[in-house]
């Protein structure tokens, strides 16, 4: 089986936010998906307090202990985000499927400055934060060469049509049946993680 083969493809779709991720995990073809699992994947280790959102815990801090602080938060959320993907990849497995892609929503994309001036703005920190874990998924999916694409939450819906070939008003007539069928939670995280998983699987 290859990740080409018609309907034996399978792609991830995540929506991250302060220590955690909704994650999707979407099967089938452009015309049509299917969703294989979803979950709540949570990305910060619990034993490093205030790991949560660790730019606002790194603010108030002397740069060099923020900067070790910033990279211990980093290392605990890699690691957690690597053994969250390879339980997808065994899912995926399971049900005969080959990873084809993961669809990471974003909010702006903008490119971050250096800790030392994204801590000299709470603006950025606010940015920083959810960078911080969309991050930690990409670079798991990419050590795994699992090709990754950034999706900007307000252009999902445009960027899905153009690419798939399906007009808006079929995404989401779909989407809606998808959560229907699944039934809740099916909130704004899950149905945006399943567009970006269907982004990713065309």
């Amino acid at each position: 089986m290859t990740a080409t083969s018609a309907g034996r493809k399978a792609a991830l779709g995540m929506r991250c936010h302060s220590g955690w991720a909704a994650v999707i995990l979407v099967a089938g073809t452009r015309e049509r998906v299917e969703i294989l699992d979803r979950r709540g994947v949570q990305l910060c280790d619990p034993a490093i307090e205030d790991s949560k959102q660790p730019f606002h815990a790194a603010e108030a801090l002397p740069f060099a202990r923020a900067e070790a602080f910033i990279r211990r938060c980093r290392d605990a959320t890699e690691a957690l985000a690597n053994r969250a993907l390879e339980d997808l990849l065994v899912i995926a497995e399971a049900n005969g499927r080959k990873l084809a892609g993961c669809g990471i929503l974003s909010a702006s994309g903008r490119k971050l400055p250096p800790l030392r001036d994204i801590l000299a703005s709470h603006a950025l920190i606010h940015a920083a934060e959810g960078e911080f874990y969309r991050d930690a998924m990409a670079t798991a999916c990419e050590r795994a060469k699992l090709p990754v694409v950034r999706i900007r939450e307000r252009e999902a819906f445009r960027q899905a049509s153009d690419q798939i070939g399906l007009p808006e008003s079929h995404l989401k007539q779909r989407l809606a049946a998808l959560g229907k069928a699944l039934g809740p939670p099916w909130t704004a995280d899950q149905k945006l993680a399943t567009l970006g998983g269907w982004i990713a699987l065309g």
